[in-house]
C-alpha cells in the first residue's frame, strides 16, 4: 500500500504501518518473520483485567463480557496494564483506542488503523487485523501514536557511549 510522504528533516510523525506493526508484534530483535499474534507479547488472548497489584502481564484494555472500565472514560491511562507491554517495550497497542497509521487505502479515501479499541473484541487486538476510517473521522475509540528521530547529538552520544562500554569490556 501506499503511504504518506514525510519531509526530508522530520523529527516527528504519526508511525507508518510497518514500524506500529514491528513495535507492537516482533517478537525478536535482529530476526525476521517472529511475530507474536498480539501485542501484549503473547500469543494467546489478552484478559481485560485491570487493577491486579500482582498483574501478570498480558492484558489489555478491550470488551470481554464487559468492558475494562465503564463509562463515561471507557480508556486506560498509557501503560495501565504495566506487565502486557509489547516486545519494544510499548505500551496499549491492543485495545483502548485505533490508532492511525500512514498507509494510504482504498484508492486514497480511507487511512490505515491498527490495534482495535475498547470496545472490540481481542480478534481486533491480533496482528492479522486491520481497520480502515476516512483521514477527517473523529471518534472516541480513535487515536495515534508517534515516532520520533533522534536529534543528530544524541545519535552521537549513544554512539560514543557504545565505544565506551566496549572499550571498558576489553580493558
Amino acid at each position: 500500500g501506499r503511504t504518506i510522504q514525510r519531509n526530508a528533516n522530520w523529527q516527528w510523525a504519526v508511525t507508518s504501518e510497518d514500524e506500529w506493526y514491528k513495535a507492537a508484534y516482533h517478537k525478536n530483535y535482529g530476526v525476521t518473520g517472529n511475530y507474536f499474534d498480539y501485542p501484549t507479547s503473547s500469543n494467546i488472548a489478552p484478559s481485560n483485567v485491570l487493577g491486579n497489584p500482582t498483574d501478570p502481564g498480558n492484558n489489555a484494555t478491550y470488551y470481554n463480557n464487559g468492558y475494562t472500565i465503564g463509562s463515561p472514560y471507557w480508556r486506560t491511562e498509557v501503560g495501565a496494564h504495566e506487565n502486557s507491554d509489547s516486545p519494544y517495550g510499548t505500551f496499549d497497542q491492543g485495545g483502548n483506542v485505533w490508532e492511525w497509521n500512514e498507509a494510504v487505502l482504498y484508492y486514497g479515501s480511507s487511512r490505515g488503523l491498527r490495534g482495535g479499541s475498547f470496545y472490540d473484541l481481542d480478534d481486533l487486538l491480533r496482528a492479522a487485523a486491520r481497520g480502515s476510517y476516512g483521514p477527517a473521522g473523529e471518534g472516541n475509540s480513535l487515536g495515534f501514536r508517534v515516532s520520533e528521530v533522534p536529534e543528530p547529538a544524541t545519535i552521537a552520544l549513544l554512539a560514543l557511549a557504545s565505544v565506551g562500554i566496549i572499550r571498558r569490556r576489553k580493558g
